[in-house]
């Protein structure tokens, strides 16, 4: 079963390392993506005053391609827009144009009240 948590940083670590070595990501809150108890991916938000951003959302390569990264990414992002009116993500990335995202230079942002969760279930 795949849940998300707060993860301490030492764990996440482990899982930057390997997935983007030698990337210097600031300083924030770790969240950690768990399937059966095990480590399977981690994102990094940092905090502005009246912001969230998204520093990096990585993945075990023997995980990806299977939805586990869109499941950790809007965990994240439902869990920051609800708290604080901005949310930035520290790159650009056309997979969060569907959420309302819009580029702002080599970032993206929303207004959190304006970010949209598509569904793929039809409705």
């Amino acid at each position: 079963m795949l849940h998300v948590k707060p993860c301490l940083s030492d764990e996440c670590e482990k899982i930057y390392a390997e997935v983007a070595p030698g990337a210097l990501l600031p300083a924030g809150i770790d969240v950690g993506l768990f399937s059966d108890g095990a480590l399977i991916g981690a994102a990094r938000v940092s905090f502005g005053e009246d912001k969230a951003r998204l520093e990096a959302v990585c993945l075990l390569p023997a995980f990806r391609k299977n939805g586990f990264g869109d499941f950790l990414t809007r965990a994240v992002m439902d869990a920051y827009t609800r708290s604080l009116p901005v949310f930035e993500v520290a790159y650009v990335s056309d997979y969060f144009l569907k959420f309302g995202f819009a580029a702002q230079g080599d970032k993206m942002a929303i207004q959190s009240d304006k970010i949209k969760f598509p569904s793929h279930c039809g409705h």
